[in-house]
């Protein structure tokens, strides 16, 4: 008798203690990966990935304010394909229309919005934005060969 309520109790405690470290391990796992989760929401909170670069740069107050201001404006002239459609109708020719205005000026507002940007950067974030550019293109460069050097294939 007394055998099993010793045997229980140490079973008890056992059980007790494995899922206290496996709580712990589940919280400090789930606050990494919150953090990483974060972290990437971050960097990829802007569509434009040369954005999100240039968020990331040790950008003072007045500087991210200026940007936001430039990109939201950039926002605001784009063509409203929501003026195609009313409570009662849908303007399948405006839509048309301005679809294809919001198609052609992308790339001419993308560079203007850049340009815009670009001129808030002091010479040094300058700087690192392109040894930033110059590191993702190597990265790209290096996976899109598969990892191989120039070397392995003699």
């Amino acid at each position: 008798m007394n055998k099993k309520i010793i045997m229980s109790l140490g079973l008890a405690v056992l059980l007790t203690s494995s899922l206290a470290a496996a709580q712990m391990n589940y919280d400090k796992s789930k606050g990494s990966y919150a953090k990483s989760q974060q972290s990437n929401m971050k960097q990829n909170s802007h569509k434009n990935p040369l954005i999100a670069q240039i968020m990331s740069l040790d950008l003072s107050d007045e500087q991210r304010d200026k940007i936001r201001a430039i990109m939201i404006e950039n926002m605001q002239s784009m063509p409203k394909i929501s003026n195609a459609f009313s409570d009662t109708n849908f303007d399948k020719e405006l839509f048309i229309k301005l679809s294809k205005e919001k198609q052609e000026g992308k790339i001419e507002r993308k560079a203007q919005m850049i340009a815009s940007v670009y001129a808030v950067l002091t010479p040094a974030q300058k700087a690192e934005l392109r040894k930033m550019i110059d590191q993702k293109m190597a990265m790209r460069m290096e996976s899109s060969m598969g990892g191989k050097s120039k070397n392995s294939c003699k």
